[in-house]
């Protein structure tokens, strides 16, 4: 059950993404006039960012804090004081930054969030309709946009309303898609679902529990009792019978399957028409389709993590169009060219799979992306433009002042594809020993034990490290980000330290420093989270959980110049989805355990001047 439910909304979550690029009924300007690229400049160590031309240069200076790229609208997102608006390709303001999110755009309209209250605009930035009635508004399709509203029991009913905010159908729905086609699922109280038309008049009562819309709702994805998935068809008819272990709903005709060929969870999979009948023979441990007709597969033992497999390129007759060789492949076709990446270097292919010897290949993994004549380039985790000869244009400036001498240079541990750590490098100090020192326990926090604990895994762990790093006073704080990807899990676990080292000494202290000695601070900090615990219980927020920690760990914590921060990892304390959990201590509040004599408070509180 769990997995089919996992399929379903990875469907949905498919469906949703789609839907997001369809064209716009207006154009303030087509995206081929001019090609503008996000990029930024550093500032006092903030970045600003703006938008390059095609020579490298800045076109719209930067000013902001993100940007986003422009749409085929010829507008972009911009982010300043943590709000979005939206500017056109001369920088002028379409929509003030003022706003907590924006939506897409789609018929020439997209909603908008400020505090809490709902905006539907137009792509001049009129507004058409504002309410604060609402809990949620999407987007818009067939003229119908999905807006949601609490009832008087408290839970949130969907229904539709037009640009304008007319009640087009009432909001009575426990889950509503998108109209496309004239029609629409949607599920009501009592978890029935149904296909509609516009008026709101049912075309079927479909007897499935568990149903997903493709894109266009031609199709519906169903699962049966015995999990089974099968397709229903526009009207809500049985198209296909339900006989497949997973599947996905259908994207230009084509539906990946699978089927209980062996024993393992995902079962081989394969690539169906609307007939039902096998384009691509289930002779495969992995498929994704990448548009165009074009599929990545492989059929390596997969344990639930694709990243580990490698993959080749077939067509949608099933034709192999080349080896079993790249473990990246990117997962859109952009102006023919398809990225991959094999486990030493990025490059592209045409869509018959043939290596394009007229354009670069990249040293590391990652994605290419060939836009006008520049290449964006994300390789192992970092950001660049290329021209088509393969000369940088830009790149990441990773390089920190950390006070008036010492600066912070980024470097690179990269021995293969199963292991990337980005680490900082001082330099400039006064002091050369104590630099070493500090250098020295930097590299060994960072590198030493994930180089061990690769190569015990035998290639079936994945370790991406990356950084945070500032400076407060005499004490340099060092974040230590890791994701660490495992062959029999999918997904990702995320993992967080921060290191405090002594400017002076070198030191590196540890939370049980900052406390006086035969105090049992860890009590006493447990206490203090367990009140607040109970305060954002009364608020609602969260479910949290502490009988299965034993204590805290002495690296997971981060000092701020008022407060403490104490964090815990996500499924530590609360559900995994609700990442990490932090706790803001201040120091007021520990007064009596607090040690203010020693040598970890001193490097903290060094000067006080410009407080």
């Amino acid at each position: 059950m769990r997995g089919k439910k996992t399929l379903i909304l990875l469907s949905l979550v498919w469906i949703f993404i789609l839907t997001s690029c369809v064209n716009t009924t207006e154009t303030i300007e087509e995206s081929e006039n001019i090609n503008l690229y996000p990029a930024y400049k550093k500032e006092r160590n903030q970045r600003k960012w703006g938008y390059l031309g095609e020579n490298g240069n800045f076109v719209i200076e930067p000013e902001y804090e993100m940007t986003e790229e422009f749409d085929e609208n010829g507008l972009a997102k911009v982010y300043l004081d943590g709000k979005v608006g939206l500017i056109d390709r001369d920088n002028k303001v379409v929509l003030s930054p003022i706003y907590d999110s924006i939506g897409d755009i789609e018929e020439g309209v997209f909603s908008a969030v400020k505090d809490d209250k709902y905006y539907i605009l137009d792509i001049k930035g009129n507004e058409l309709f504002s309410s604060k009635e609402y809990t949620f508004i999407g987007k818009s399709s067939n003229n119908y946009i999905v807006a949601g509203k609490k009832s008087k029991d408290g839970n949130v009913k969907m229904g539709y309303i037009n640009k304008n905010g007319k009640v087009l159908i009432k909001p009575k729905y426990n889950m509503a898609w998108d109209f496309k086609n004239g029609r629409v699922l949607v599920k009501t109280e009592s978890n029935e679902n149904l296909i509609i038309d516009k008026s709101g008049k049912i075309i079927n009562k479909l007897k499935y529990e568990d149903v997903t819309p493709d894109e266009k709702n031609e199709t519906f994805l169903f699962a049966n009792e015995d999990n089974l998935f099968g397709f229903l068809d526009e009207e809500g008819e049985v198209l296909i019978e339900p006989r497949f272990k997973n599947s996905s709903s259908f994207k230009d005709g084509m539906a990946i399957v699978s089927i209980d060929k062996d024993s393992s969870e995902i079962g081989k999979m394969g690539v169906i028409n609307k007939e039902g009948k096998f384009l691509i023979k289930p002779d495969f441990t992995y498929i994704s389709y990448l548009g165009e007709g074009l599929f990545e597969a492989s059929k390596d033992e997969n344990g639930g993590n694709e990243i580990f497999l490698k993959k080749a390129i077939l067509d949608k007759d099933g034709k192999q169009l080349t080896d079993f060789k790249y473990y990246n492949i990117g997962k859109e076709i952009k102006n023919g060219y398809i990225s991959v990446s094999d486990s030493k270097k990025t490059f592209f292919l045409d869509k018959e799979g043939n290596k394009m010897s007229n354009l670069p290949e990249i040293d590391g993994v990652g994605e290419l992306v060939l836009r006008g004549d520049i290449i964006k380039a994300l390789i192992d985790d970092r950001f660049s433009y290329y021209d088509k000869e393969g000369k940088i244009i830009w790149k990441e400036d990773n390089a920190y002042k950390l006070n008036e001498s010492i600066i912070a240079k980024e470097n690179k541990y990269n021995p293969n594809m199963f292991l990337s750590i980005y680490y900082p490098k001082l330099q400039n100090m006064e002091n050369k020993k104590v630099e070493e020192i500090i250098n020295n326990q930097i590299y060994n926090l960072f590198v030493a034990n994930a180089v061990n604990e690769v190569e015990k895994s035998k290639n079936n762990v994945m370790i991406k490290i990356d950084y945070k790093i500032k400076v407060y006073n005499n004490l340099l704080m060092v974040q230590k980000s890791s994701f660490y990807n495992n062959f029999e899990l999918e997904g990702t676990i995320p993992m967080e330290q921060t290191y405090h080292i002594d400017l002076k000494t070198g030191r590196l202290y540890e939370l049980r420093d900052l406390f006086k000695p035969d105090i049992n601070y860890s009590d006493e900090l447990m206490d203090i989270i367990k009140k607040e615990i109970g305060e954002r219980h009364k608020k609602e927020e969260g479910t949290y959980s502490l009988e299965d920690l034993d204590d805290i760990e002495e690296e997971n914590f981060i000092l701020f110049k008022d407060y403490l921060q104490l964090y815990f990892y996500p499924d530590e304390i609360a559900d995994y989805a609700d990442g990490f959990q932090r706790f803001n201590i201040p120091y007021k509040d520990m007064e009596d355990i607090l040690d203010t004599n020693s040598e970890f408070w001193k490097a903290l509180n060094h000067t006080k001047k410009g407080e």
